[in-house]
């Protein structure tokens, strides 16, 4: 690989006596690792990430795209060093706490849907990406995972700054100069400067000022990278510590799993070095805000409706209330012709939200409605607690799962008319409504196999 003169340059310095074997590393093959969804697939034979108790590597690199199971959401695929992540959760949090975690810059979705299956299903995870065509992405991977604890919100980082002192925690995985993953994306290679890199580190600051009003006193915030640049790494650390109070967390780590630590001052930062670990290069932080400092700025208009659901009264939806394994304290709510499942606690954060920000996905959607019939949705195919009994059930062969996933006709005869569910090995996909003689296919447009 081309590296850039003044890259190497600066690695040199940075590494020392080290620097040759990172540099050699980026001509070596990056690992391919999964995160296994263990609520859908139980058992899985492989070689674990030791720092993520779901982590696998593969021996090779599949091709994902024709696989059902990873349509139907029994695991992800996820850069390995970023599942560090779970380490934070593990060893600052209580399963048993409820928690307001806010992911700001979470597409495409690998650390929001970690986060989802570390907090309890009555913590709140808000997942945000600026972009309206990533976000669109992240709302998919959130809702094949299966998870119901999740709100999808796609805005700008200023207008989360206005919501004063509402997380627990921050993950804020920060648009950087992408040189830890080189290996993977030679395009980032070419994009690299000097300068670009400084304009990433004052981008990062400007996201940490909007969003530091939004933290709680003593809240937690994860901040991390893909680059091994001190600008944006390290010297983020010291200006939080010198401009806003944050002090340093450490973690624990164990020594086999060659974890670069630095510390300085009472603040901790963790390195993963490609030519130390099986994986590509990452960055992360955690520090505490100790002090409040909640924004007085508030905005004009956002251009955008909020969402209002309305609780539905048991009548409404007593035919639809068996399709799930009701848990406690989730309800049924109706947003325009859509039915979804929300809990108090999604509820309650969806008003604090309000119109500041945009959301354009929360809970799980049920169904929808139209001439009366309630219509199932693809979100509750791939529900964790979906009541696989209260429908009529097709299972496919891989072939004609692929078909589905693909979205052809399905030319399937079957005795039974209705609204079936799609399984390929006992895991559901999504929908088919059976005619008798044919079967027309419900699977959404948006995410069909293409160009296979």
């Amino acid at each position: 690989m081309n590296l850039p003169e003044n890259f190497i340059v600066r690695l040199q310095k940075q590494f020392g006596n080290n620097c040759a074997d990172l540099v050699e590393s980026f001509n070596q093959s990056p690992a391919t690792s999964i995160r296994i969804n263990s609520n859908k697939l139980k058992e899985f034979i492989g070689e674990k990430i030791p720092w993520c108790q779901s982590g696998y590597y593969l021996n090779e690199r599949p091709l994902f795209t024709i696989d059902p199971l990873f349509h139907a959401g029994c695991y992800y695929v996820q850069e390995a060093s970023s599942m560090f992540l779970e380490q934070v959760f593990t060893q600052l949090f209580s399963k048993e706490e409820n928690l307001t975690v806010l992911d700001l810059c979470a597409a495409p979705g690998g650390k929001s849907t970690h986060i989802a299956s570390l907090i309890n299903n009555k913590s709140v995870l808000v997942a945000n990406e600026v972009i309206a065509s990533r976000a669109n992405i992240l709302k998919e991977n959130i809702i094949k995972q299966g998870k119901g604890n999740v709100i999808v919100t796609s805005s700008d980082s200023k207008y989360f700054g206005e919501l004063k002192e509402l997380f627990d925690c921050i993950i804020i995985d920060a648009p950087c100069s992408g040189e830890g993953l080189f290996r993977k994306d030679p395009d980032a290679v070419n994009e690299w400067s000097l300068d670009q890199a400084h304009y990433c580190s004052i981008r990062q600051q400007q996201i940490l000022k909007d969003v530091i009003p939004c933290l709680k006193q003593n809240g937690i915030l994860i901040y991390s990278t893909c680059t091994f640049n001190p600008e944006e790494n390290e010297l983020q650390l010291k200006w939080l510590k010198e401009k806003y109070g944050f002090s340093g967390i450490e973690l624990k780590t164990e020594s086999n799993w060659n974890v670069e630590e630095w510390n300085d001052e009472n603040l901790y930062g963790y390195r993963f070095l490609p030519s130390k670990i099986k994986g590509e290069g990452f960055f992360l932080a955690v520090l505490r805000k100790n002090e409040s400092n909640s924004s007085s700025e508030t905005s004009s208009n956002n251009n955008f409706i909020s969402w209002m659901p309305k609780l539905c009264n048991e009548k409404e939806v007593s035919s639809i209330k068996n399709w799930v394994k009701k848990i406690e304290s989730e309800n049924i709510y109706r947003w325009k012709e859509n039915y979804f499942l929300l809990s108090n606690e999604q509820l309650k954060m969806m008003n604090e939200l309000s119109d500041r920000v945009k959301i354009i996905y929360a809970g799980v959607e049920l169904a929808s409605k139209k001439h009366d019939e309630f219509i199932p949705s693809p979100a509750l195919a791939l529900y964790e607690q979906i009541n696989i009994t209260a429908f009529n059930n097709l299972n496919l062969s891989k072939e004609l799962a692929l078909s589905f996933l693909r979205k052809d006709s399905l030319q399937i005869q079957s005795e039974d008319k209705g609204w079936m569910l799609t399984l390929f090995d006992n895991h559901p996909l999504g929908w088919v409504k059976s005619l008798g003689n044919r079967m027309n296919n419900y699977f959404p447009m948006e995410w069909r196999i293409k160009n296979y």
